[in-house]
C-alpha cells in the first residue's frame, strides 16, 4: 500500500494556489528524505517551486503508534518554527519556506492529513551540481563554499546549530547560488526539541568521529557548534575528492584498531591518518588551485581537525571570541573567490 505522502498527485490542487505538477525522482546516490516525499509544484501566478510532503504513516508500524507519531509531529512543529525564525531574522544563505500547510488525501481516513512546506525550485544539490561537471570549476566550488559559511555563521549567530550538513542539505540555484536547506536535524540553543537528545543529530556517515566518544574535553552547545565547523570543512573533502573527510579518514583507519571508548587513547591513530588524508587533498588541490592550494588546504586541516578542542581558526585563541566563529573564513573565502576570478580575466 502505497503512503498518503505519494498520492498528492491523486488530488493536486493544494487549495491555495498552488498546484501539484509531478513527483520529484531523487538521483542516484543521493541521500535523505526518509519521512518526506518531494513534488514540483506551480502557483496560479506562473512560479514554480518544490513542495516537501512530510508522511507519519509509518508511525502506525511502530511498537507504540500514538508516542511516534507524537515525536515525529513535534520534529514537524520544531523544523517549520525553526524556518520561521530564520524567515523572520532574514537568513538568505539558509533555505526558508514561502508556504506551509496540509491536505487531506482521500481513502485513508485519519492518516490522510499530509503536511507540507514549500521553498523556492533550486536547480539540485551540489551533489547533482558537481556530478553534471565535465571538469571541477574551482571558482564555483569555492563560491559553494563560501556561500555555505555564511549561512552556517548566520544560523550560529541567532544560537542555531545544523548538524547536518551533507551535499544533499546544500542547493544550488542559478540565480541566488549555494544555500543551506532542511534544518530537520537542527537544535536552537534557547529551545528545546528532540535533537538535544541526540549525540549524533545528523548523518552519522558524516558525522566527526569525536561524536562517538563520551569524554572528548569539549561538551555542551560549544560541541555542536564544533560539529558544524566539521561538516563544514567535510564539503571542501567532497568538493576537491569527491568524498567527505569522515571517509577518507576512515580509509587510511584501515586496519588500526581503535577502542571507540577512550578518546585520548584513539586521538593519536586519527592525527596521524588525518595527515595522510591532508596530503592526498593537497595532490588534487596544486594543479588544480596552484598557489592557491595551501590557503584552501588550510582552512580544510582547521575544520576537519580531528581533536575538538583545536578546532576552528586559531586566530581567535584568547580572545572573546570563540573558535569556531566563521567570520575569518568566510573573508579567506571571499578574498579566494576574488582572486580566482581576477585569473580568469
Amino acid at each position: 500500500m502505497t503512503r498518503p505522502a505519494d498520492n498528492l498527485m491523486n488530488d493536486p490542487d493544494l487549495g491555495n494556489g498552488w498546484r501539484v505538477v509531478e513527483k520529484v525522482t531523487k538521483k542516484p546516490k543521493s541521500t535523505g528524505g526518509a519521512f518526506s516525499v518531494g513534488y514540483k509544484v506551480k502557483h496560479a501566478d506562473g512560479r514554480e517551486a518544490f513542495l516537501k510532503a512530510l508522511d507519519f504513516s509509518e508511525a502506525f508500524n511502530a511498537p507504540d503508534p500514538p508516542s511516534e507519531l507524537a515525536r515525529l509531529t513535534e520534529l514537524y512543529l520544531f523544523e517549520r518554527n525553526l524556518l520561521a525564525k530564520c524567515k523572520d531574522k532574514r537568513l538568505d544563505r539558509v533555505m526558508t519556506p514561502i508556504s506551509d500547510g496540509k491536505v487531506t488525501i482521500p481513502g485513508y481516513g485519519p492518516l490522510g492529513q499530509v503536511f507540507y512546506l514549500i521553498f523556492d525550485l533550486a536547480a539540485g544539490d551540489i551533489r547533482g551540481v558537481l556530478q553534471d561537471f565535465s571538469k571541477l570549476d574551482l571558482l564555483w566550488s569555492l563560491t559553494s563554499l563560501h556561500n555555505v559559511a555564511v549561512g552556517l555563521n548566520q544560523l550560529h549567530h541567532i544560537d542555531v546549530v545544523h548538524q547536518d550538513i551533507k551535499p544533499s542539505n546544500v542547493l544550488f540555484a542559478e540565480d541566488s547560488g549555494s544555500k543551506i536547506s532542511d534544518l530537520g536535524r537542527a537544535c536552537d540553543k534557547n529551545r528545546s526539541s528532540l535533537n538535544d537528545s541526540f549525540a549524533v543529530a545528523g548523518d552519522t556517515s558524516y558525522a566527526p568521529l569525536d561524536l562517538f566518544y563520551l569524554n572528548t574535553g569539549v561538551g555542551g552547545f560549544e560541541k555542536r557548534f564544533l560539529t558544524d565547523l566539521y561538516l563544514l570543512g567535510s564539503l571542501f573533502f567532497f568538493h576537491f575528492s569527491g568524498v567527505s573527510a569522515v571517509h577518507a579518514l576512515q580509509t587510511k583507519l584501515q586496519g588500526i584498531k581503535v577502542t571507540n571508548h577512550s578518546f585520548n587513547h584513539d586521538l593519536p591513530y586519527f592525527q596521524h591518518a588525518y595527515e595522510e588524508t591532508l596530503s592526498d587533498l593537497r595532490g588534487i588541490l596544486e594543479p588544480l588551485a596552484g598557489s592557491l592550494a595551501p590557503q584552501i588546504l588550510i582552512i580544510a586541516k582547521q575544520l576537519c581537525e580531528p581533536d575538538p578542542s583545536k578546532r576552528g581558526d586559531p586566530g581567535w585563541k584568547g580572545s572573546r571570541v570563540p573558535m569556531y566563529n566563521l567570520q575569518r573564513y568566510i573573508s579567506k573565502l571571499d578574498a579566494l573567490c576574488k582572486r580566482v576570478e581576477i585569473g580568469l580575466r
